[in-house]
């Protein structure tokens, strides 16, 4: 019988953990909507990546053409 109940312990532990996360989740997400500032802060570094993509594309076309 301890098995048992401690099974359901767990299982209610468990469902909290869930709960929260899936509450932190959707607290993010109505931030994220409600937010333009916070949604420009969060994609910044997508933006950053493609940029230096983009110039490290270009160096190395660059580097081509300047080659013999």
């Amino acid at each position: 019988m301890r098995m048992a109940e401690s099974m359901t312990q767990t299982m209610t532990m468990m469902d909290a953990i869930v709960l929260l996360a899936v509450a932190f989740a959707l607290v993010f997400l109505a931030a994220w909507l409600v937010s333009p500032g916070l949604r420009t802060w969060i994609e910044r570094p997508k933006y950053r990546f493609l940029a230096d993509v983009q110039s490290y594309d270009q160096a190395q076309r660059q580097g081509k053409e300047n080659s013999p």
